[in-house]
């Protein structure tokens, strides 16, 4: 290849490297990159199918045109959120001052088995949005009918709804709910969503144009997500569904396509009685809804505010199983209401909706691409014929227009690197997804997504990993075969430049299938509410003395907070329950649980809180709910590299966390307590406890087997009642020791305190 190529390819970077800096300041530039990267992928595509599809058997020639038809779908993807992109758009607001009249509001509250701090923390922050009381109602629709939900909601002044049987799920749930009640504007929220004061102030304005059939407003996650926690990265990139959230959810908003995400979101009652109510028959009936909801004349919006925040899936299994009913419903929707057919909807509506629909298509997609190259390394049939210097001219421009467009267009929200990441990751269970639902039409049951999940250890997800360890395998042995034909006689690859291509390729695949790996292995998860942030100065009482105090960070369970005093080591040390007052928090009550700080003159202490009442609850949600500041606006992908992912996970995992110290720690005691075992009560001493589980003596009980559920209570009252799972029995004559790890759901108001 002549120099001439080389001068072109050369000129082709530095152009593009010049627009990209330009386009953080000039609107023209941003246009013109944008333009090339289109064109010069496009350009590549056309060589693609020009040149290199292979004609040196049936099998490879299949293998070209499935790998060209793969790109063909990303470049109608790329061309999609090139669209949304193209003119930065944000809504206006509008005060509620503009609406002729306040009309009155229903709040639901969908759940089903969700745990009832969750609730407890969602009603409690719905009851507190700005709103006159007259006109604002709070419903908890529960179909999983039960009494102390019921109670539960009494007590907070939310009204109880629930039903006979469970048809149709969410949807048939929220249905249900829209016949026993009248509110004009209907706000739908999950049970872990958790609404700001200001939540109806900065949405509700909308409704003033008569055709806004609902409004939207992202979902945002106050807990790092299966790849952020399990990569130490939480820092570094922001949770993995903000990208759709806030940047694509804004760009379908210029084309009336906002879709409906199944929460944070008001509808006008009306509107939604017009279709039918929310629709059925699928198990994404959020997206179906909100697509018939933008038919005709109807409009839709989006407010890209953080005005509601909640969970989101808090280990790797829950959240592949998320995306796998995403992925069905999707297909669903498709087969029942067609985007291309169905009435009402403009072309640009069309548009979108198949383009999410066929985003759920990368499973198969991203599966091609990372077969394709052990193909040719392990069976040498081939997927792309091509010299590499030709493949360079063509592909790196390609390559690079779509690293700093994607960047640009993403606001440095995402990289393609990490895309990539994510898509190997979940690839083979989203492709999957898509054959059985789209060919074999299997039903799934449809599953809430767990919250509050504890566990004490790391635990690797073999069952999950066993896709990567299968893909990783065939990578070491196609690079064994490449370390044969280089240093033995043996000639195992004919062509040498298409060799070195897919070299490259497998390498590229191999790192983001390790990190699917590394995602694979679950840290532990200590705390059964969520820590939060916080600064605030207060005091600490206890025997008469009371001391300035600087709270550190909180959950509706427990505090940790530091005392600046020579004497404040032993004070802590010295007391059992304090007395904590700060910002509109008065005289909550703190059982210690630990003392620590390396300071001379500061010391920290971790506490649970006790006997907490309504208005001091109130008061907690208003700190760490109500009053949250907009993270996700703050934080790119910086310090965002695969090599420092890398590291941070290895640094992370040599290291013993606090959290498990503490729990580890154990207290010789010799106190009475009944063990409650299949309705019978034994008595027991307990000879030692920790915050994990406790190790107890039982007399004459037989019957107790590992693994059973017990109930034991206590007599003294630092040792609480608690559900535990019996782990190991010892018989010694007639007496038995049992170990106990306590349960999650008894252990997070004990685990809340742990710094």
């Amino acid at each position: 290849m002549n120099d001439t190529f080389w001068y072109i390819l050369a000129a082709e970077i530095i152009v593009l490297m010049l627009l990209y800096f330009s386009a953080k300041k000039w609107t023209w530039s941003r246009h013109i990159l944008l333009s090339l990267f289109l064109i010069v992928n496009a350009v590549y595509l056309f060589w693609r199918a020009a040149e290199t599809i292979p004609t040196i058997g049936i099998i490879s020639f299949i293998a070209g045109i499935l790998l060209l038809a793969t790109e063909v779908m990303g470049y109608f993807q790329a061309i999609m959120f090139t669209i949304l992109s193209w003119r930065p758009f944000k809504r206006k607001h509008i005060p509620l001052s503009e609406l002729e009249s306040l009309p009155t509001v229903d709040v639901f509250i969908a759940t089903y088995n969700e745990p009832e701090d969750l609730l407890k923390r969602t009603m409690t922050a719905c009851t507190m949005m700005r709103y006159p009381e007259d006109l604002l109602k709070v419903y908890v629709c529960d179909d999983g009918k039960r009494e102390s939900v019921r109670r539960l909601a009494e007590s907070l002044g939310v009204d109880y709804i629930s039903r006979p049987g469970n048809e149709h799920a969410k949807a048939g749930n929220l249905n249900d709910a829209l016949t026993k009640t009248d509110g004009e504007i209907v706000v739908t929220m999950d049970a872990d969503m958790v609404p700001k004061a200001e939540f109806l102030e900065r949405t509700l304005g909308q409704f003033t144009d008569e055709k806004v059939s609902f409004v939207q407003a992202p979902q945002v996650f106050y807990n790092a997500d299966p790849f952020q926690y399990n990569l130490f990265f939480e820092d570094n990139i922001t949770n993995e569904q903000d990208f759709f959230m806030r940047r694509l959810e804004e760009g379908k908003d210029r084309f009336n396509a906002t879709m409906y995400v199944g929460s944070n979101a008001l509808f006008r009652r009306k509107s939604l009685e017009d279709i039918g109510g929310f629709a059925t028959g699928v198990i994404t009936e959020d997206m179906a809804t909100g697509m018939l909801l933008q038919t005709g004349d109807q409009k839709t919006v989006f407010v890209n505010e953080t005005l509601a925040v909640g969970l989101a899936p808090e280990t790797y299994a829950d959240l592949l199983k998320q995306r796998d009913r995403w992925c069905r419903g999707n297909i669903q929707v498709m087969r029942k209401w067609n985007p291309m057919k169905i009435k009402g909807l403009s072309f640009m509506q069309r548009l979108l909706y198949m383009d999410g629909i066929n985003y759920w298509f990368f499973g198969v997609y991203k599966m091609i691409f990372l077969l394709a190259p052990l193909l040719f390394l392990i069976f040498s049939i081939y997927s792309l014929n091509a010299d590499f210097e030709t493949l360079v001219l063509y592909w790196l421009p390609a390559f690079l227009s779509s690293q700093l467009a994607f960047r640009l267009m993403s606001d440095q929200k995402r990289t393609v690197l990490w895309s990539h990441v994510y898509e190997v990751a979940m690839a083979p269970y989203m492709a999957v997804s898509v054959i059985t639902e789209a060919f074999l039409r299997k039903n799934i049951k449809f599953n809430v997504t767990a919250k509050g999940i504890q566990n004490a250890r790391r635990q690797f997800l073999w069952r999950v990993s066993i896709p990567y360890l299968v893909l990783l395998a065939l990578t070491f042995i196609a690079l064994a075969r490449v370390v044969l034909h280089f240093t033995t006689s043996l000639t195992l690859f004919q062509n040498e430049d298409v060799l070195y291509i897919n070299i490259f390729w497998i390498l590229y695949n191999a790192v983001a299938l390790v990190l699917a790996l590394m995602v694979s292995v679950e840290r532990p998860r200590f705390r059964g509410a969520e820590r939060h942030k916080v600064d605030l100065e207060g005091t600490v009482s206890a025997g008469g003395r009371t001391l300035p105090c600087k709270v550190l960070d909180l959950s509706e369970t427990g505090v940790r907070f530091e005392v600046a005093h020579p004497e404040a080591k032993s004070w802590l040390s010295q007391e059992e329950h304090f007395i904590l007052s700060a910002g509109p928090i008065n005289g909550l009550h703190v059982h210690k649980l630990w003392v620590g700080g390396q300071a001379e003159l500061v010391a920290a202490a971790g506490g649970k809180f006790q006997d907490v009442t309504l208005k001091q609850y109130r008061s907690l949600i208003q700190i760490m709910f109500l009053e949250m500041t907009d993270i996700y606006t703050k934080r790119i992908y910086e310090r965002s590299s695969l090599g420092r992912a890398f590291l941070k996970f290895f640094r992370g995992t040599e290291k013993q966390p606090a959290q498990a110290k503490r729990m580890a720690v154990r207290e010789q005691v010799n106190m009475s307590a009944t063990v409650k075992v299949n309705n019978v009560i034994y008595e027991a001493v307990v000879k030692d406890y920790s915050m994990s589980g406790c190790r107890v003596q039982v007399k004459n009980v037989k019957s107790i087997q590992p693994g059973d559920i017990v109930y034991i209570s206590g007599r003294e009252e630092h040792f609480p009642d608690n559900y535990a799972r019996t782990q190991w029995i010892q018989q010694r004559g007639r007496k038995t020791w049992v170990g106990m790890q306590f349960l999650q759901e008894s252990i997070s108001s004990r685990s809340s305190g742990i710094s």
